[in-house]
């Protein structure tokens, strides 16, 4: 891969890099090394990924195979990173997508997504995912190493509508990406003004949930303040903080301005399938789509 011109995976740089981890990022340097098939990243970049494993080395490995093959096999999600391409502008022109400013008393941010145009036919799924994506890679380049997030999505505004327009290639890549790939530290999905088809959605995802994220997932009919601390949220929710829509604007113009072109060049992190050393897959791996032909991790 060629050198780029930004530090990933934290634009402004990690360093110094915490201590008392030389020996796991040496044991993922030594892995690495028998991948051909991933790029060669920064320490910086094993660090992220350590972390959100809290430093158990096989997990580790396990994260780092899915994160580059999964940015490899789903090109609909992973490229045109472009934020001010028209169909990535159109997903932020009907969602809002912010982290609230202060963390919880654990010290957790806390992501909030929401529509912010209820017209189903403005929705494309596979855009709405990749910009998710986009964004929550910005996240992590700012908050660096987090403790931890909870995320909340509000449906209000979901119609069956939306329902219709998700598709099932990029519903099944977001689900394997939020749950075997993203490195970070999830605490809890709260699902906000939950719809009077709820139960239709959770026949749709259930089947690509693992029980683990089953298990961080909590439905209210109510808002975000009979979940989360009402000091921490937005006045349009009934908190002292900046309303949504300016959140939204603000953490916008910062991912259009100060990411662009770094996001553009994360499009360089992916595995190389040409390069894959063929092996059966195994164990904890084997139930993976047939797109992650093989993965190697002893």
């Amino acid at each position: 891969m060629s050198a780029t011109k930004f530090s990933h995976p934290f634009m402004r740089s990690l360093k110094p890099l915490p201590e008392g981890h030389e020996d796991e990022i040496q044991q993922i340097r030594e892995w690495m090394k028998s991948q051909p098939h991933l790029p060669y990243i920064s320490d910086e970049y094993v660090i992220l990924f350590l972390h959100s494993n809290y430093y158990k080395v096989k997990e580790t490995k396990y994260t780092i195979e899915s994160y580059f093959t999964i940015r490899a096999t789903t090109p609909d999600i992973f490229s045109n990173r472009d934020p001010l391409a028209p169909k990535n502008k159109t997903v932020m022109d009907i969602t809002h997508m912010v982290a609230l400013p202060n963390k919880t008393s654990e010290g957790y941010h806390v992501l909030l997504y929401r529509l912010s145009e209820f017209d189903y036919s403005k929705l494309n799924f596979a855009d709405a995912v990749r910009v998710f994506c986009m964004f929550n890679d910005v996240k992590l380049s700012e908050d660096r190493l987090s403790d931890g997030y909870i995320v909340i999505f509000d449906m209000k505004g979901c119609s069956l509508g939306h329902l219709t327009r998700v598709t099932l290639p990029a519903l099944r890549a977001f689900m394997q990406y939020i749950q075997s790939a993203h490195p970070c530290r999830l605490k809890k999905i709260h699902v906000v003004h939950t719809v009077s088809f709820i139960n239709q959605v959770m026949c749709l995802v259930k089947p690509l949930i693992h029980s683990n994220l089953l298990n961080l997932l909590n439905f209210s009919s109510e808002g975000p303040a009979s979940i989360v601390d009402k000091e921490l949220l937005p006045e349009d929710y009934g908190g002292p903080v900046t309303p949504v829509k300016q959140l939204h604007e603000e953490q916008r113009k910062n991912m259009e301005e100060n990411y662009r072109e770094w996001l553009i060049e994360t499009e360089l992190f992916k595995a190389d399938e040409k390069k894959r050393i063929k092996k059966p897959s195994k164990g904890m791996f084997a139930s993976f789509t047939s797109s992650f032909k093989s993965l190697d991790i002893d």
